[in-house]
């Protein structure tokens, strides 16, 4: 039988698979090929081509390649740089915008890359060469986004973070790109998003009938085996990429608040905080003996499994946090707020705990500390729930069930 032809515009690669965005392309890309005969359409310089041809080889059917034109040359990229900054002052929206959907993507590009081949399906990441995706709609190729996040709320929590915007620039550009997110979703005729509330957030914004599919982030549950093996003395951590303002805030969070109140009845417990990129800020508190800071670990595996608990204040709701997923496949419970696990659909007591504040964080995590008969109870619990939601079957497999479901139900 022969397989619906589904084309993947991205800018993200499959690899090398560290970032969450990554991760999710390539499990994307792995799912579509058991129903799909999957073309994959990226840019880049022309140099780069007969390499990224290779490697990308393993993961569709067919590449097709654009030539960069932000990265034609050292003088291309300093115009474009210039551009695009002026576009994002201008627009509110962010240089990504302008590099994707104006130069990479733009709809008369993507229009001669489909010119002379047929495709059943378009498959859009991120909204930012909405405009293009129009174009293929009207080709009648059905153009479906996966939105990854609603990513005005995400720019809104960095805007809120930059002292050096003054708030009611802030507040204009967190205005107009909001606006622009949310007309460019119909521009689509399906939508796929990574957290049930913005499943239901995004539904008013859609024509009748437009369907939103759910594909939260799956985990290769054998990659993060069960292994829980907690160390002694035992070990409290922080996970996540340590590079971006919102981790660096949240890891210190745990430090100042949250840990002297642990110390306080348990002083030999250690903070652990695993992710790359860690500030001069966050290097310095290794002084503190208690404290470990790990920088880049390749297979963080070992190293999280040795922990009681995983602390995660994560504050604003939005998105999806896959590194909580992690851990808990592994059998690490995790003492999180209410924000951080927000539309993923976990269940408290299920190898997850809860808080509001610090002195929350504390209490529960020195429960799993003192009482180990509840710490292993709730670490198999945990691993129990991430296979239940989280499994490449129950998300990306799925996803391309349903997706294949759809386009035949649209054929007849």
């Amino acid at each position: 039988m022969n397989r619906p032809r589904l084309l993947v515009l991205s800018h993200v690669l499959p690899f090398p698979g560290n970032a969450g965005q990554e991760q999710r392309v390539r499990e994307t890309l792995v799912s579509a090929r058991h129903r799909f005969r999957v073309t994959f359409a990226t840019a880049a310089p022309a140099s780069d081509h007969p390499g990224l041809r290779a490697e990308l080889a393993p993961f569709c059917d067919e590449v097709l390649l654009l030539e960069s034109r932000y990265h034609a040359s050292p003088v291309h990229r300093g115009w474009h740089r210039f551009r695009a900054g002026a576009y994002a002052a201008a627009t509110g929206l962010k240089t990504s915008n302008y590099v994707i959907g104006k130069l990479e993507f733009s709809p008369d590009r993507i229009d001669e890359l489909v010119s002379g081949r047929e495709f059943d399906v378009a498959l859009f990441e991120y909204w930012h060469a909405a405009s293009a995706a129009a174009r293929l709609s009207r080709r009648g190729i059905p153009c479906v986004l996966d939105m990854h996040d609603i990513l005005w709320q995400g720019r809104a929590q960095r805007l809120r973070e930059d002292s050096a915007v003054p708030k009611p620039i802030q507040q204009w550009w967190v205005h107009r790109y909001r606006r622009r997110e949310e007309r460019a979703w119909s521009a689509f005729d399906a939508l796929i998003a990574i957290n049930g509330d913005e499943r239901e957030y995004v539904r008013p914004f859609l024509r009748a009938g437009v369907p939103v599919f759910y594909a939260p982030m799956g985990t290769d549950l054998q990659k993060w085996s069960y292994r829980w093996a907690p160390a002694q003395p035992p070990r409290l951590a922080y996970y996540g990429g340590l590079g971006t303002a919102h981790n660096r805030r949240s890891a210190i969070q745990c430090y100042r608040d949250i840990m002297p109140l642990i110390w306080s009845t348990h002083p030999t417990t250690q903070l652990w905080l695993v992710g790359s990129k860690p500030s001069a800020e966050l290097q310095a508190l290794a002084a503190d003996e208690r404290v470990v800071v790990t920088g880049f670990i390749k297979e963080p595996q070992g190293t999280l499994a040795t922990m009681t608990a995983v602390l995660c204040p994560w504050q604003g709701t939005y998105g999806f946090r896959s590194r909580l997923v992690e851990v808990m496949a592994l059998g690490v419970p995790v003492v999180a707020s209410p924000d951080a696990v927000a539309g993923m659909g976990l269940s408290e007591g299920n190898g997850l705990f809860l808080a509001d504040d610090a002195s929350g964080f504390a209490l529960a995590a020195s429960r799993l500390i003192s009482e180990p008969d509840l710490a292993s109870e709730q670490s198999r619990r945990a691993r129990q729930q991430t296979e239940a939601l989280f499994s490449l079957d129950n998300t990306y497999d799925r996803l391309m069930r349903e997706l294949e479901g759809w386009l035949g139900q649209r054929r007849t």
